[in-house]
């Protein structure tokens, strides 16, 4: 394990913060369509479920986060491959299958497609926490 410097600790926790402050949106949401809207039991049921999920998997992500700032542990991996697309939100995949990701967007400079890359990232949550190195 390696660990995690004060710098990404701190973004880390502020992308933790963002999260939760999203999830807590999202439940609000929740709570409105169960108790405010004036739709059949069915739709509000509906809406209120599927708001529910994407709070929970969004504070999910910021528990994550808050795991790596906690413990400040983080991984090297090795064989990365930057992503053709990041529509898909993550931006290399590692040869085990794990995405890993920035914290909010690209700080260093661009990677290349075709080249491979030795990787730091929080245990948890698959945040990088160090510049990407080219392999040879």
């Amino acid at each position: 394990m390696t660990p995690i410097s004060a710098r990404f600790r701190l973004a880390l926790a502020m992308k933790a913060v963002l999260l939760s402050s999203l999830s807590a949106v999202f439940l609000g949401l929740a709570w409105v369509a169960w108790a405010k809207w004036h739709w059949p039991l069915l739709a509000r049921g509906s809406g209120a479920l599927l708001l529910s999920i994407a709070a929970g998997s969004v504070a999910r992500a910021a528990g994550l986060g808050v795991a790596d700032v906690v413990l400040g542990q983080a991984l090297v991996g090795t064989g990365a491959k930057p992503l053709k697309s990041r529509r898909s939100g993550y931006s290399l995949r590692l040869p085990s299958g794990r995405f890993v990701e920035y914290v909010l967007f690209n700080p260093w400079p661009t990677l290349s497609a075709e080249a491979t890359y030795t990787v730091t990232y929080g245990r948890f949550s698959g945040v990088l926490v160090a510049p990407p190195q080219p392999e040879q």
